[in-house]
């Protein structure tokens, strides 16, 4: 895993400078080597720099060195710079042996560019892995940028006003190029969808004109970096497609044996790989089967002092019974407000979570590991949520009372007091919904209610994510409810919130994160299957599914209630970060330059200090994400 950058359409006066910055931007995500190409076009035209940094995971030896070209000796031979990791390489060199190309390392991206010369664009329907890559092809004077099915690995673009191109795997390496090229200004749709969801649920990222390469997406643009097409190569298996199997145990079977092979190549590498295990399923399942066959991997866990958030005791009793070499940490408040800055600075994007990956990657870099796999994707894949319970039962509630009852709802829901007003407040707005599956799920993620961001961002006007993201969700409706929960929360939280944050907050600590469940093949054979195979039964475990295609030896106190690893925000922002609060609710001229209506702001501040429940712990804290992100980019409205 690694970080890359590139310019086109620019001078070379202007492109090396600003490929060069965003390379020292980038420095984060690959420790170990670093390069920069700059390859000539047509006569006439400015010639394409790429920039990489690089992670060292797979072929350590210089031949895995990028920016890499598929025949130095040819000046029209296609370059690549790639971030991520192609599974299948061994796969890809055996085919291209065969076809007499025949590669001189072993490294996964030296496969990809030698494949493109044998598949051109079809290469991508032959990779099975996380990945963003920029080919550059002299010969043809194209450049393609593609980034993986489920949207693993980031990778954005920007197009300045003179014209050009440049792309990153960062926002922040783009910003880093200068503000004659990428001004730091805030797009207020993207803003008003974080305020929304507590993350940017857009393709258009915070800062205006930068664009996130869809998933499952390859983009073509000519050698001055104007656009030329756009290939959606992949989405996700829609209710229409067939599953392989109506019957519960052939399901077991398939996902097992799917899952195992998924397994096999996400453990392939050329330095230790470690397993993040929480006291869960997804992480248990994924250390029972690396750890059969006698294999006896590294698991992770890390903790909190407070015992209502901490599985770590559940965590060891896994990796006792598993055999794994197991480390454990468990982290004190104190430790995790004294690193609240360095958190902070590691997010590409504003976010009210993966805190916790920050701290956990932090833990595995300092034991060794360069690479580990996480469960990330179980609980969307396998119905692991509460909202694949609460959403349908919500629709089900709304439809049922109709416009009269919906009423008395938000009358149930104004009587909500202690542990129970912020489901009272989101009882009350269940009453003013639309009764659509889209509409509730929405709400159940919501962080700031529609009314609260209309006041404090007037130019959001409280809108939500933008359409071009729910517009293709909306059909969903008459979907089985758990499979058309689970394509929403693959699609909004998973992508949006969930790997945007794995992947910034695991590649701060230089750390390449894996996600097995997220196996495209695995996303194939699952999404199709009936909900009666997901769904629990009376004296079923949770996510019956995978626990049987984990087969016994998973142990059975990973089928518990789940707590997670999460922060006691509300505690912390009335405690020990009051003061850093209260200043970023009181910082007037700043929200005022973002288009805030800074009374507004200074006021929900009050609100929540004050105990309102419709201002949570995480809506509180995006203020002081927001002002962060502002300043330590210095972006203007």
């Amino acid at each position: 895993m690694c970080g890359l950058a590139g310019v086109a359409g620019l001078p070379l006066d202007l492109a090396r400078p600003a490929a060069e910055r965003m390379q020292a931007a980038l420095r984060h995500r690959g420790p170990d080597a670093e390069g920069l190409a700059v390859l000539e076009g047509r006569a006439g035209s400015p010639p394409v720099v790429l920039a990489h940094t690089r992670l060292s995971i797979v072929d350590l030896s210089p031949t895995g060195q990028q920016p890499m070209s598929a025949d130095p000796e040819d000046p029209q031979a296609p370059w690549i710079v790639f971030n991520g990791e192609a599974y299948e390489a061994p796969e890809l060199r055996g085919s291209l042996a065969r076809l007499g190309r025949r590669c001189r390392g072993t490294s996964d991206t030296e496969a990809l560019v030698q494949g493109y010369r044998a598949w051109g664009a079809r290469l991508y329907e032959r990779v099975r892995g996380m990945f963003a890559w920029a080919l550059a092809d002299p010969a043809l004077g194209r450049i393609f940028l593609a980034r993986d099915r489920l949207g693993i690995k980031p990778l954005y673009t920007y197009r300045p006003a003179g014209g050009g191109l440049l792309f990153a795997s960062e926002v922040r390496a783009l910003l880093a190029a200068g503000p004659d090229l990428v001004p730091a200004r805030f797009e207020p749709r993207a803003l008003e969808s974080f305020l929304a969801q507590g993350a940017v649920v857009s393709e258009r990222a915070l800062i205006a004109g930068v664009e996130l390469v869809p998933a499952g997406a390859e983009l073509l643009f000519d050698w001055e970096g104007r656009p030329l097409e756009r290939r959606q190569v992949w989405s996700l298996p829609d209710a229409s497609r067939p599953p392989r199997t109506t019957d519960r145990r052939e399901a077991a079977r398939l996902v097992g044996q799917t899952l195992r092979g998924a397994l096999d190549q996400h453990l392939r590498a050329d330095v230790p790989v470690g397993l993040f295990l929480s006291g869960g399923i997804d992480s248990a399942t994924l250390a029972t089967l690396t750890s059969e066959g006698g294999r006896r991997p590294t698991t992770l866990s890390i903790g909190f002092d407070q015992p209502e958030w901490d599985e770590t005791e559940t965590a060891a009793e896994i990796a006792r019974q598993l055999g794994t070499n197991h480390l454990s940490r468990r982290l004190t408040g104190e430790e995790v407000r004294d690193s609240f800055d360095q958190v902070l600075s590691a997010a590409d994007q504003p976010t009210v979570d993966g805190f916790n990956t920050w701290f956990v990657s932090r833990e595995a870099k300092r034991a060794g590991l360069k690479v580990v796999l996480s469960g990330v994707g179980g609980d969307e894949l396998f119905a692991g949520y509460d909202s694949f319970r609460d959403v349908p039962r919500a629709r089900r509630l709304r439809r049922l009372l109709g416009p009269v009852g919906s009423q008395a709802l938000g009358r149930l829901g104004r009587l909500g007091r202690g542990r129970y007003a912020r489901a009272g407040v989101k009882l009350e707005q269940l009453g003013r919904r639309s009764p659509s599956l889209l509409e509730l799920y929405l709400l159940r993620r919501e962080l700031w209610l529609p009314e609260d961001r209309a006041s404090l961002f007037p130019p959001g006007g409280a809108q939500g994510p933008p359409e071009e993201v729910l517009a293709p969700l909306r059909n969903l409706e008459h979907s089985p409810p758990l499979g058309a929960i689970s394509r929403l929360e693959l699609s909004l939280y998973l992508r949006h919130m969930l790997l945007r944050d794995a992947d910034a907050f695991s590649m701060a600590h230089g750390l390449e994160l894996r996600v097995p469940l997220l196996d495209h093949e695995l996303v194939e054979l699952v999404l199709p299957l009936p909900d009666r195979l997901k769904a629990r039964r009376r004296g079923d475990p949770p996510k019956p599914l995978l626990v049987a295609a984990a087969g016994p030896r998973l142990p059975k106190v990973a089928c518990g209630p789940k707590r997670g690893f999460s922060f006691p925000w509300e505690a912390w922002l009335r405690g020990p970060l009051a003061e850093r609060f209260r200043e970023a609710c009181a910082a007037r001229s700043l929200w005022q330059s973002l288009g805030f209506d800074e009374e507004r702001v200074y006021d929900l501040g009050r609100r929540f200090r004050a105990g309102d429940p419709k201002v949570s712990g995480s809506a509180a804290l995006s203020l002081i994400v927001l002002t962060d992100y502002a300043r330590r980019h210095q972006v203007t409205g």
